[in-house]
């Protein structure tokens, strides 16, 4: 807009100071300037005064008496440490479901367990060589099977010596 007109924009957060008559004598100015000239933002007035004469208007009521006490002890009551609440969780519920849940856990694990010792027992046993069969030179072949040497002392027909 030109001059001294202001944008909508800035106009429209100025509306709520203007029903509230806490806008500077200036700003007054400017602001009603703009509302005579802008429709939308007239129509934008509007519906804030009347909303704020719904305010004005409605009635009175006065809190029930411990109001502000229940309210203040459910904020106390909710600001809990998480431990609390999670034992709350767990104990909140039936004594059937925390049993079915515990023997659930435990089955698991015992599958687990299980499943784990049919995999070991498999395993054929490994011998371990003694302390002299250690030191002998039979543990180490000359050809490993499949080494470049292995396989060609298979295709010369050689066999192992040990």
């Amino acid at each position: 807009m030109e001059g001294n007109k202001m944008k909508c924009s800035r106009i429209r957060k100025m509306i709520s100071p203007y029903v509230d008559e806490e806008l500077s004598t200036d700003d007054r100015r400017a602001f009603t300037a703009h509302i005579e000239e802008c429709a939308a933002c007239r129509k934008e007035l509007e519906d804030v005064r009347s909303v704020h004469e719904l305010f004005v208007s409605a009635e009175n009521y006065t809190a029930p008496l411990g109001f502000a006490t229940r309210v203040m002890a459910n904020l106390e009551q909710n600001e809990q440490p998480a431990y609390s609440r999670l034992w709350r969780l767990v104990t909140g519920k039936p004594l059937f479901l925390r049993t079915a849940e515990v023997a659930f856990a435990v089955v698991v694990m015992l599958i687990g367990v299980i499943s784990g010792n049919l995999l070991v027992s498999d395993r054929t046993p490994v011998r371990q060589p003694t302390i002299q069969e250690s030191f002998s030179l039979d543990l180490f072949q000359a050809t490993p099977p499949n080494s470049i040497g292995g396989v060609y002392v298979k295709l010369m027909g050689a066999t192992d010596e040990k």
